[in-house]
């Protein structure tokens, strides 16, 4: 839970760097820009894209799924009755349940896998949660 938007933030990054790159370099090897330009400043160009796209997609990504953390007290919700919302909205459970920090992933079509995933953790009066506040807003209502 702990620096996961980071986390999140450094790994959409390196992914959407490798797949533009790879997926570039491959259809300009099939086009046949390899052959007109020089090697290392085609790539050169191909990572300099590459960096750039995926920097402002990962951006994207952490705007449109911006995270916040949400007190629900306890007697709002039963505990079986928490984890069957959160099924609605499309997550479900990928920790183990005598773990004090519940993980929960989300599963499309109802919650996006770009989303990221849900953290909730019990105390005696609330439940906190921290996720995406697009999904944690149909919770509260």
């Amino acid at each position: 839970m702990r620096n996961y938007t980071l986390m999140r933030f450094v790994r959409l990054n390196l992914y959407f760097f490798a797949m533009y790159f790879v997926l570039t370099a491959i259809w300009y090897g099939l086009s046949g820009k390899f052959s007109d330009m020089s090697t290392g400043m085609l790539l050169q160009e191909i990572a300099f894209n590459a960096a750039v796209f995926s920097l402002l997609f990962s951006i994207t990504m952490l705007i449109l799924y911006r995270r916040t953390r949400l007190r629900v007290p306890v007697n709002k919700y039963t505990s079986k009755q928490l984890q069957q919302r959160l099924e609605e909205i499309g997550f479900v459970k990928a920790s183990e349940p005598k773990q004090p920090l519940q993980v929960y992933k989300p599963t499309p079509p109802k919650a996006s896998a770009l989303a990221g995933n849900l953290f909730v953790q019990q105390t005696t009066n609330f439940y906190l949660l921290e996720g995406p506040k697009k999904y944690l807003g149909k919770l509260e209502s």
